[in-house]
């Protein structure tokens, strides 16, 4: 007998194929490295978890900040990883050994919503500086290495929710005030602001 098309069913995918458990707390943040070996998560039970994927299992478990992980990001070079709490702190972890690279970063007065690194091809070929926006309404780069922040880009009303950091040396951040705002990463200088949303 001849089959129609409409005895043809397609089933979804639906499997998980693994579980990766652990976390106290919600897991509010994910992502993996730059070369695919890890996956480094960020929960409200304050830590920063690397797993290895390979054989799927903890690598290691990073305590440290004060409150619910919210941001997490990968420098370009896959060396360390960024992270920042909804106490407006933001730290650095090397993935291999699990420990805080630097000093903890403080500055901003309420939670980190955004993180993004300077693109490897701007800086000196190392992943050195790093922007954090948040919803205090200001970004903030910094020199992790000497736990400086080095400029306070503070134009936006609201909260800034998302930050790139764009190769041309610009960086682009969104905001809750109904702006996209462009500067300058090299002094700061805000060169235009995106209306019409």
């Amino acid at each position: 007998p001849t089959r129609r098309s409409s005895d043809l069913r397609v089933r979804g995918v639906s499997r998980c194929t693994s579980s990766l458990a652990g976390h106290g707390e919600p897991v509010i943040t994910a992502l993996f490295s730059p070369n695919g070996r890890y996956l480094a998560s960020g929960s409200g039970d304050k830590t920063v978890r690397f797993w290895d994927l390979t054989t799927e299992t903890p690598h290691h478990t990073c305590k440290g900040h004060v409150s619910w992980v919210l941001a997490i990001s990968w420098s370009p070079d896959g060396a360390v990883l960024a992270s920042g709490d909804k106490s407006g702190h933001v730290m650095v972890w090397d993935p291999d050994t699990g420990k805080q690279r630097g000093k903890t970063l403080l500055g901003h007065k309420q939670w980190v919503t955004s993180l993004a690194w300077e693109p490897l091809h701007l800086g000196d070929g190392t992943s050195r500086r790093l922007a954090s926006a948040s919803k205090d309404g200001s970004v903030r780069i910094w020199d992790w290495v000497v736990g400086q922040c080095i400029r306070s880009l503070t134009s936006h009303t609201a909260s800034v929710t998302c930050l790139r950091w764009g190769g041309g040396g610009l960086v682009y951040t969104a905001s809750q005030d109904r702006t996209i705002k462009v500067w300058r990463a090299q002094d700061g200088v805000l060169c235009r602001t995106l209306q019409g949303h």
